[in-house]
Formats: C-alpha cells, sequence, structure tokens
C-alpha cells in the first residue's frame, strides 16, 4: 500500500475555462454568423490550429438544429480551456424536464453529423422537452494537445 498527495484539489480544468455566448434568429444565414464568431474566439483564445475543423463542425451542426427548432433563437456557446474546446449549437431553454441524449456512435448513422464525428475527440445531440417544445442541442469537443504541450 502507498499514500499520495495531489499537488490541486482541482481535478478538471473546468474553473480555467472562458465561457462566450453567441445568440443569433433562428434563420439559415446565422451560420455564418456562428461560424465567424467561433473563428474569432478560437483565435483571440490562442487556439488557431482548432479554427478550421471548428468552422466545419458548427456548419454541420446548425445545418442539423435549425429544421428541428420550434423556438426562435439559435445559441451557440464556446467553452475555452487551455487543451480543449466545448462548442454547443443548439435551440435550448433552461427549465426543462426531461431528455433524451445521442452519442457519437448513434450520431454517426444521422444524416449530416458524419464529418463532425470524424473531426472531434468527442460528439453528442440531446434533445429535451422545454415547456410546449423539445429544444435540440447538439456539442462537441475538439482537443489541441500542442497548446499545452508548445
Amino acid at each position: 500500500m502507498s499514500t499520495a498527495t495531489l499537488n490541486s484539489p482541482r481535478t478538471n480544468d473546468y474553473a480555467q475555462a472562458a465561457h462566450y455566448w453567441i445568440l443569433g434568429p433562428a434563420i439559415p444565414s446565422t451560420a455564418r454568423l456562428a461560424r465567424d464568431s467561433v473563428r474569432a474566439v478560437l483565435a483571440v483564445t490562442g487556439h488557431p490550429r482548432l479554427i478550421d475543423p471548428a468552422r466545419v463542425c458548427v456548419s454541420d451542426a446548425v445545418a442539423h438544429v435549425l429544421p428541428l427548432m420550434s423556438g426562435p433563437v439559435l445559441t451557440v456557446g464556446v467553452s475555452v480551456r487551455p487543451a480543449r474546446v466545448i462548442i454547443t449549437v443548439g435551440d435550448e431553454g433552461r427549465d426543462s424536464r426531461s431528455s433524451r441524449r445521442t452519442m457519437r456512435r448513434e450520431m454517426d448513422t444521422e444524416a449530416g453529423l458524419r464529418l463532425l464525428c470524424r473531426l472531434t475527440y468527442a460528439a453528442g445531440v440531446t434533445r429535451t422537452w422545454h415547456n410546449s417544445r423539445i429544444a435540440t442541442r447538439v456539442w462537441f469537443e475538439l482537443r489541441d494537445v500542442r497548446a499545452v504541450h508548445g
């Protein structure tokens, strides 16, 4: 038996994350706004290697979510950490009651999300009951190991 001491009680990098939110109308032209906004966030936060895959994945996510939307606003969230970025694209509400999650291996069969699955480290789709409608959110994670290791 041996003992070990942790250098820090923090077990994840959530506290180090910077969070950005982009809101736009639920119309096709918002896809460009979302792509350009994500590009700007990644450029400013030091993740230039993730810009191209993020733009492709945001386009796929918006194309998947827009036809399913029943709400008026498309939300794009970007959480930037030292070595990874998590991006969400959705039509969601805060007072949701129940949800159904689709994970990566199921997403590969959904039209339009195959490329997103191949470019990301992790991904999923969440469908949540929100008041009288179903809200859909696509999320994905991109990793940049060189951002930490130089």
